[in-house]
């Protein structure tokens, strides 16, 4: 059975990303301060929450997350996120499908970074997957627990009030998995920002690639929404389209 896994979305972004990929992410939205109307306001925030889907031609995932710190997202210091995705991945052949159902969470302690208009955050902890694979194959178990240790780092710089580029590099020990994603955008109207993004990401089985459009900040009440889609790839020279969305939100 072919073993293909995508690890792309989800990281995120974040995503994830991310994200994660974390960072996936993801859900990496622009630093907070007083002054930005996309970006919260004078209260301190703690929490921040998010949640979306990624998909593409052949598979599609579910993410969602949280990040606390214990004096305010937006100060330098500890930091906690904690992730977790479910998908599907298939792979065709002339005469079977075949499925892979795919569970990751983690748990990650970081330290937040900022200097000037750049902010960095370093993640790293325990990371899990949970695999389940169809049809079930002779001489070999229908699923497989992996556990290991995941690193993250996201960036986010503005060199002006109208630029930014943002980058997510996530690695695991699961499989020797790692996804990269770098986007940069233009601010439009104070509604957000647009630009290029591209990523990739790769483990044992196959590698992904993606280049894409993404819309990241449009705020609406307390939410904020990123959206991207693109042309993507694999190492099985399959190609297509790819769409994620994503909302977050901080209190």
């Amino acid at each position: 059975m072919p073993g293909l896994r995508n690890r792309s979305w989800g990281y995120l972004v974040a995503a994830a990303f991310l994200a994660c990929n974390a960072g996936a992410a993801s859900a990496q939205a622009p630093a907070a301060s007083a002054s930005d109307d996309l970006i919260g306001g004078a209260t301190p925030e703690r929490f921040l929450f998010y949640s979306g889907f990624d998909l593409w031609n052949f598979g599609y995932a579910g993410f969602a997350g949280a990040q606390w710190a214990p004096n305010s997202l937006d100060a330098d210091g500890f930091v906690v996120s904690a992730f977790v995705s479910d998908g599907i991945e298939r792979f065709d052949t002339p005469t079977t499908r075949y499925r892979t159902a795919i569970l990751r969470a983690s748990i990650l302690a970081g330290w937040r970074f900022k200097r000037g208009n750049l902010e960095v955050k370093v993640f790293a902890g325990p990371d899990f997957e949970h695999d389940v694979f169809s049809p079930v194959q002779p001489h070999r178990l229908p699923y497989r627990n992996s556990i290991g240790a995941r690193t993250v780092v996201d960036l986010w710089w503005e060199p002006t009030s109208l630029a930014m580029l943002s980058a997510s590099a996530s690695v695991t020990t699961i499989a020797n998995g790692y996804s990269v994603r770098v986007a940069s955008g233009w601010r439009v109207f104070d509604a957000g920002w647009i630009g290029p993004e591209i990523a990739m990401s790769s483990d044992r089985f196959s590698e992904q690639y993606r280049i894409g459009a993404h819309f990241t900040g449009l705020r609406t009440g307390a939410f904020e929404w990123s959206l991207a889609a693109g042309y993507v790839q694999d190492s099985f020279h399959r190609s297509g389209t790819y769409a994620r969305v994503s909302v977050l939100a901080r209190r």
